[in-house]
C-alpha cells in the first residue's frame, strides 16, 4: 500500500526565536511535486524568496532578511502532491519569531574560551558553546544561521563542530586524526560544505608547523572524507567564502590569495590568483561582485629632499586593493599622491555602500603607533577617519546587519599587558562604548 505524503518536520520549529536570515525548511516523507508545494505554501508577512529542494526537503530562502522582532506565520495547505500523484491530507500551521541581531565573540583571552553572544541593549552575554578545553576559533556560515568552530580535544589535536542556531543543535563535523590539528573552519553560504586548515600538530608546545604542511581541505555535507584543495607543499591558511559559493584562501608559498570554484571537484583549478605579499584575507562585497584585501607596496620611488632625514626614507606601505570578478581588474584603492599609509582589516557593510578598515598614517607629523578606524566607498573615494586616539590600536571591525553599528577590537598600546577589549561604535552618533574586556574575534548573528 502506498501511503499519502506528509510533512514530517519543519524548521524553524514552532515558537522558535531565530536569526533574521533563517530559511524555512519542510521535510516530507516522499519526493514531492515542487509546483504543487509552492502553490500551497503561505508566509505572513509576505516575503519574496526562492524555492529550493534538497531531496525531499523544501527550502524556502527569503530574498531579504525577516524584520527583527516580527512573528512569522507559515501555512502549508493540504493537497500538495507527491511525484506519485498522492496528496497531503492535512494543513500544517506554525509560527516562529525573529530575534534581534546579536554580537558573538570568543571570551576570555586568558583561559579556555567559549563563544559568547549578547544583544546590543544587554549587559550580560550568554555562552553558546561549552567545550571543556576551549574553542580555538569560529566563523558564521549558512547565511549566518550556523556557527562552525574548532575545539581542543586533548593530546594536541582538535575537532570541528557546528552549532545550528535555527535547530539549536550542536554536532561533530570532523574529528581531526591523531597527530594533526584542524582549525579555521568556514561554512559555505548554503551550509553544505566546510572548508578548514589541516596540518600536522607541532612536535612540542609552541612549536611551528613543518614547512609546506598546512593545506585547505573541503568536507561535503554528505561525505565523511575531506578533499584537499590547496596545492601539496604550499602553506595555505584563512579560508573564506564568497556569497556565490567560491572559496578563497591565502597561499603564503605563492604569495597570493587563491580563488577556486568549490563546486568543481578535483582538480581544483584556480579561478584567480591575486598577488598578496601581506597574506591577510579580504572581504567580499555582499553581492559577490568584488573582493577587497590589503597588500604590501614596494617603497615609493621618489627623490629625497634630504637623504640624511630618517622621516623621508622610503616607507613600506600597505594599501587596500579591489578585485573585480567580472573583468578581473585589480585596482589599488590607496592614494598614490597622498601620504604613505598602512591599511588592514577591510570589511563591507551588509548594504555594500561602505568599507570600514584600520589605517595607520606613516608620514612625518601624521604617524601614530595605533591604527585608527576609517571608512571609504568601495571605489576608494570619500576616505575619512572615525577615530583619533594615537595610542589606541583599532582593529577587526565588524558592521552589524542594519549597517548602523560597528564593533571592533581596541588595544591600549600604553598598557601592553592589558587584554584587548571589544567596543561598540554607533555609526549614526559616532559614539563609542565598552562591551567586554578580554574578548576577541567579534562577529554578528543577523
Amino acid at each position: 500500500m502506498i501511503l499519502a505524503p506528509r510533512a514530517l518536520e519543519h524548521w524553524p520549529g514552532s515558537g522558535a526565536s531565530v536569526p533574521a536570515s533563517s530559511e524555512i525548511r519542510i521535510d516530507f516523507s516522499q519526493a514531492m511535486d515542487e509546483t504543487s508545494v509552492a502553490e500551497r505554501l503561505h508566509v505572513e508577512p509576505t516575503q519574496g524568496g526562492e524555492f529550493l529542494w534538497w531531496g525531499s526537503t523544501l527550502i524556502y530562502r527569503p530574498s531579504q532578511m525577516w524584520p527583527s522582532g516580527d512573528t512569522i506565520e507559515v501555512r502549508l495547505d493540504s493537497g500538495a502532491r507527491s511525484r506519485r500523484g498522492l496528496s497531503t491530507w492535512t494543513t500544517t500551521r506554525w509560527s516562529f519569531s525573529i530575534a534581534p541581531p546579536r554580537l558573538v565573540y570568543l571570551w576570555p583571552a586568558d583561559g579556555p574560551a567559549q563563544v559568547h553572544a549578547r544583544l546590543a541593549n544587554e549587559a550580560e552575554s550568554v555562552p553558546l558553546t561549552a567545550a571543556p578545553q576551549g574553542v580555538i576559533d569560529f566563523t558564521l556560515g549558512a547565511r549566518g544561521t550556523r556557527l562552525a568552530y574548532a575545539v581542543e580535544r586533548g593530546a594536541g589535536t582538535t575537532e570541528l563542530r557546528e552549532l545550528d542556531l535555527v535547530r539549536n543543535r550542536d554536532r561533530l563535523l570532523f574529528a581531526c586524526p591523531e597527530g594533526e590539528r584542524c582549525t579555521s573552519p568556514a561554512l559555505s553560504p548554503d551550509g553544505n560544505t566546510l572548508a578548514f586548515v589541516r596540518a600536522p600538530a607541532p612536535s612540542e608546545a609552541g612549536g611551528n608547523f613543518p614547512p609546506g604542511s598546512t593545506r585547505i581541505w573541503l568536507l561535503d555535507e554528505e561525505s565523511e572524507t575531506p578533499l584537499p584543495v590547496s596545492p601539496e607543499g604550499d602553506v595555505a591558511s584563512s579560508p573564506f567564502w564568497s556569497p556565490q559559493g567560491w572559496l578563497a584562501f591565502v597561499d603564503s608559498t605563492r604569495r597570493a590569495i587563491v580563488v577556486v570554484d568549490a563546486l568543481r571537484r578535483e582538480p581544483f583549478a584556480p579561478m584567480a590568483v591575486l598577488p598578496s605579499r601581506q597574506g591577510e584575507r579580504g572581504s567580499w562585497a555582499p553581492d559577490g561582485s568584488s573582493l577587497i584585501y590589503p597588500d604590501l607596496l614596494l617603497p615609493r620611488e621618489q627623490p629625497l629632499a634630504n637623504p640624511d632625514a630618517e622621516a623621508e626614507l622610503p616607507t613600506l606601505e600597505a594599501h587596500l586593493f579591489r578585485w573585480e570578478v567580472s573583468s578581473g581588474e585589480l585596482t589599488d584603492l590607496g592614494d598614490s599622491a597622498g601620504p604613505p599609509v598602512e591599511d588592514a582589516s577591510p570589511t563591507f557593510t551588509p548594504q555594500g555602500d561602505w568599507v570600514y578598515f584600520s589605517r595607520r598614517l606613516l608620514s612625518q607629523g601624521g604617524w601614530t603607533p595605533g591604527r585608527q578606524l576609517w571608512r571609504m566607498r568601495p571605489d576608494g573615494s570619500q576616505a575619512s577617519p572615525l577615530t583619533d586616539e594615537p595610542f589606541i590600536n583599532h582593529g577587526a571591525p565588524a558592521v552589524g546587519p542594519a549597517g548602523t553599528t560597528l564593533v571592533y577590537l581596541r588595544f591600549d598600546l600604553g598598557a601592553p599587558l592589558d587584554p584587548a577589549q571589544i567596543w561598540w561604535f554607533d555609526l549614526e552618533t559616532l559614539r563609542e562604548s565598552h562591551v567586554v574586556e578580554g574578548g576577541y574575534l567579534p562577529a554578528w548573528i543577523p
